[in-house]
């Protein structure tokens, strides 16, 4: 099966470098491993290295000058590389953001197409961007309807896209049980640098009035915004360490030695870095948005509302002082992670991919 795969995110983006960069690369460098072929096209930023990486294929299209240029002709760039090359694949999948649509649907007639959705910002957009950010709305509401083929990480995006019976096939976690699991003296965040989206903001506030240390680990386009947060708020200089991005091993450490997580996101999808917790035995703390209800339901977390900073510190100080609640959470977080390892959720992929080409070929013969 040859694959041809859209994705602006890239693990090495500055910009955007999220889960679901994860999602694609864990999920192909398996699938090639089996004998299929991947060619993921992505957006260009400054450095970006075309050619293989763990036996995917990475392409990288678009202006790279800055962020919104790059992200907003990577589309343009996308589709005419389909339009030229889409022959060339058995399968198209597209992950779908409302900035950089690849038109892949106009396609499927052709070839098999799939469209991925994460999660949906819907208004989102216009608070962030009034007016202007009217188009992208219209086309978050719109364009997913277009498509024959939909996969969701979540049944909770699906049914904010208003999907009832789409196929879910969630994220997964290299699965590694540590020997043993201890209490650390910090609390970590990690993932995008994203105030707004991802509550950094919520987080700064709640801490400044807590007697603990918080890490910070990841990149995006609001780096330079979260240093002159840290450099200009006193009460926030000797107890948060922004560590920037640190690789695949760094990271596995810094969450092994944690107390615990914590995911203040105002939008997210179903959050890799909840699995990646989990599979290390460490509760999460999370804002109480839908998608990641799931946290305190499966007892592996427990959760604080939305963009709230008092409810939020109150937490952290909750979790951090019961010492028996943590031990609870620990041992339900381990069992959980065991059925979201990135081997099962591969071989779930690669068995609906199979079908959708196998469906397009049976309906050729049939014509």
């Amino acid at each position: 099966m040859r694959i041809l795969h859209f994705i602006y995110d890239h693990v090495d983006n500055p910009w955007v470098g999220g889960g679901g960069a994860v999602r694609v690369h864990e999920l192909y460098r398996r699938l090639t491993k089996k004998g299929h072929s991947a060619t993921v096209v992505c957006g260009n930023y400054p450095g970006a290295m075309e050619g293989f990486r763990e036996g995917v294929y990475y392409k990288f299209l678009g202006l790279p000058k800055s962020y919104y240029l790059s992200v907003l002709s990577y589309g343009l760039y996308a589709h005419a590389f389909l339009r030229k090359r889409f022959r060339d694949y058995d399968i198209v999948v597209e992950d779908f953001a409302p900035w950089n649509p690849i038109f892949s649907y106009k396609f499927q007639n052709k070839i098999p197409t799939l469209l991925q959705i994460h999660h949906k910002h819907d208004k989102e957009i216009l608070r962030r961007y009034s007016i202007f950010g009217l188009p992208f709305y219209v086309i978050e509401q719109l364009y997913p309807k277009k498509f024959l083929n939909i996969l969701s990480v979540s049944e909770v995006t699906a049914r904010k896209f208003g999907f009832k019976e789409i196929d879910i096939i969630p994220n997964g976690v290299d699965l590694v049980e540590p020997s043993t699991i201890t209490l650390g003296d910090y609390i970590l965040y990690v993932g995008r640098i994203d105030f707004y989206n991802k509550g950094l903001d919520v987080l700064l506030k709640a801490v400044e009035d807590v007697d603990v240390k918080l890490f910070i680990v990841g990149k995006g386009k609001d780096s330079k915004l979260l240093e002159n947060n840290l450099n200009s708020r006193f009460s926030l200089s000797s107890k948060v360490k922004y560590l920037g991005f640190v690789d695949e091993l760094e990271k596995v450490k810094l969450i092994e030695r944690c107390r615990f997580l914590v995911l203040p996101s105002r939008y997210e999808g179903q959050g890799i870095v909840v699995l990646e917790a989990a599979s290390k035995g460490k509760p999460v703390l999370v804002s109480d948005i839908e998608e990641l209800k799931y946290v305190v339901k499966e007892g592996i977390g427990i959760s604080f509302r939305s963009g709230n900073s008092e409810d939020l510190r109150e937490k952290i100080e909750l979790l951090w002082n019961q010492r028996g609640l943590l031990e609870k959470l620990s041992k339900r977080a381990l069992k959980y992670a065991k059925n979201f390892t990135w081997d099962r959720i591969a071989d779930r992929y690669e068995r609906f991919l199979l079908s959708l080409t196998q469906s397009k070929g049976k309906e050729s013969s049939a014509m």
